[in-house]
């Protein structure tokens, strides 16, 4: 297998490094395992290091463009004419992400083209009613949705068709291929989980949110729920669009801590002396952050939906709070995983952790890679 990957050269193509997420952190990862070269639209200081990178970066612009709706073109249209030169160079082309599919677009039959899918566009599929309604504006309500949204399910439709092989990060997205797009997956593979950087150190006195800040993770559900917690302690490792929001709605309560982005070292030192975290996304595709945290023998309370059914075991790695949930339901499951409870849920954390291990992921990666 290692000299099979040694004569092909793999490339990664990512929408972009713009945040230190779940998505961006698992190509670096395949990225090292694969010794490939990674292109990407931009790559911001708030992502990872670049010197995380094994070989060559091509970042086909500066940033990102300011109107919302130019920023998903102005991608595909960059994908689709700044790379044909790039990928003629590679053998196997990996694609993560939904800007950057244009680029498959290509006419070499000898290419391997992959689509590893973290999920169809939300905005145009499973989130279309939920993000119609949410714009206020009558004139971009009828743009970006009534007329943008079945343009981009029409290119989404037509770049799938353009891949040799679709893997679904989770089954959950392989039933919203299904369902939306009609899109059989070839493969689910589940992402990989850093086991070793995250340990359990001790158990302080604190509960821990550490999902990015931005309007999908409903990071102020949790805010709110600790509001009326005054006698329990939150700590907010993370950082996002939201994040000047987050701090104002903690600012004049003292057990609330907001401290924003922080490197990886101390990320899991946070993690590993919490009691427990909490993750509430709305339908999320698949979700690292609860296992990351169950790495380190913590538990999760999540919001029972998407992904999040996938990796917590109620009342066993984690405690679920209805889909409709409440503030006072946040309440009652912190409330509920007291720290003795979380303590006795250690060793099962950290059972269903390792069955996402990064090793399993790469392995998974390179037998589809060598038999495509």
């Amino acid at each position: 297998m290692s000299d099979q990957n040694n004569q092909q050269k793999i490339l990664i193509i990512h929408d972009r490094f713009q945040f230190r997420g779940g998505a961006e952190r698992l190509i670096l990862i395949l990225a090292r395992a694969l010794q490939s070269d990674i292109v990407t639209e931009f790559w911001t200081a708030e992502s990872y290091s670049q010197k995380e990178a094994p070989g060559k970066i091509f970042a086909l612009s500066s940033g990102e463009a300011p109107w919302i709706v130019w920023r998903y073109f102005r991608a595909q249209f960059l994908f689709l004419f700044k790379t044909r030169k790039i990928m003629k160079n590679y053998d196997t082309i990996i694609f993560s992400g939904n800007n950057c599919l244009a680029a498959g677009f290509i006419f070499w039959h000898s290419k391997k083209k992959i689509l590893y899918c973290h999920s169809p566009v939300r905005h145009a599929f499973d989130l279309f009613k939920f993000s119609r309604a949410e714009q206020k504006n009558l004139w971009k309500k009828i743009i970006y949705y009534n007329l943008g949204a079945w343009v981009i399910r029409f290119i989404y439709w037509l770049s799938l068709k353009n891949m040799d092989v679709v893997i679904a990060n989770a089954e959950n997205i392989k039933q919203r291929l299904e369902k939306f797009v009609h899109q059989t997956s070839d493969y689910v593979v589940y992402p990989p989980i850093e086991i070793n950087k995250f340990k359990w150190l001790s158990q302080g006195d604190y509960y821990l949110s550490f999902g990015r800040l931005e309007r999908l993770k409903r990071i102020p559900d949790i805010i709110q729920a600790f509001q009326k917690l005054p006698h329990k302690k939150l700590i907010v490792v993370s950082g996002g669009p939201d994040l000047e929001k987050i701090k104002a709605m903690a600012q004049d309560y003292k057990n609330i801590t907001v401290v924003g982005w922080v490197e990886d070292e101390v990320l899991a030192k946070y993690i590993g002396d919490a009691i427990a975290t909490l993750y509430l996304p709305i339908n999320e595709d698949f979700g690292m952050t609860p296992l990351e945290a169950m790495a380190a023998g913590k538990p999760c309370i999540g919001v029972f939906e998407g992904g999040l059914k996938e990796t917590i075991i109620d009342k066993k790695t984690g405690k679920f709070i209805s889909a409709d949930y409440t503030i006072d339901d946040i309440i009652s499951a912190v409330n509920w995983l007291t720290p003795e409870k979380a303590l006795a849920m250690k060793e099962n954390c950290i059972i269903q952790a390792n069955k996402f291990s990064e090793e399993k992921f790469i392995n998974q990666m390179k037998e589809i890679i060598k038999t495509t």
